[in-house]
């Protein structure tokens, strides 16, 4: 297993496993593209597993480059074939390693961790156990259910 950097030549692969995990979301394509062009705000990583791209997370500078600024998970995908495995977990650890070690040379550090997810889903337990993060708030009636606001101030941690 490798975890690292997304390529402009990984965008193709991303966007299949966006399409295998997310089949409601619409212009699959070019939403990767626009999310991989925001770099150096944005970053995708990819996990490999046996020279084949199994899944993708994008994290993000929420708030501007500060001092301590907030990063959020925004978007994190295994490919369902590849699912049972533990990738998710082990994508959003070392992922979140390197995502820290990029801000730091932009010349800033990583005060905080955000993700949302709807409630009830089975990965809010993954994003706590793996981001030590908790309920921060719950916004109602939000597209497909409950949105669930996921924090962790990493400065009081």
């Amino acid at each position: 297993m490798n975890i690292r950097p997304a390529t402009e030549q990984d965008i193709n692969c991303i966007s299949q496993i966006y399409l295998n995990c997310f089949p409601n979301e619409r212009n699959h394509l070019l939403w990767i593209k626009s999310s991989f062009n925001s770099f150096p705000r944005g970053v995708y990583y990819v996990v490999e597993q046996q020279d084949v791209i199994a899944g993708y997370i994008l994290w993000c500078v929420k708030n501007g480059f500060r001092d301590a600024t907030i990063v959020e998970l925004e978007q994190v995908a295994v490919d369902p074939k590849y699912s049972s495995g533990g990738l998710g977990r082990r994508l959003i650890i070392e992922s979140f390693k390197q995502f820290k070690q990029h801000v730091k040379d932009t010349g800033h550090s990583v005060g905080a961790v955000m993700v949302t997810t709807t409630e009830g889903n089975y990965a809010e337990n993954l994003y706590k156990s793996t981001l030590q993060v908790s309920r921060a708030a719950i916004l109602t009636g939000y597209a497909s259910g409950n949105e669930v606001i996921l924090y962790n101030n990493l400065l009081e941690a």
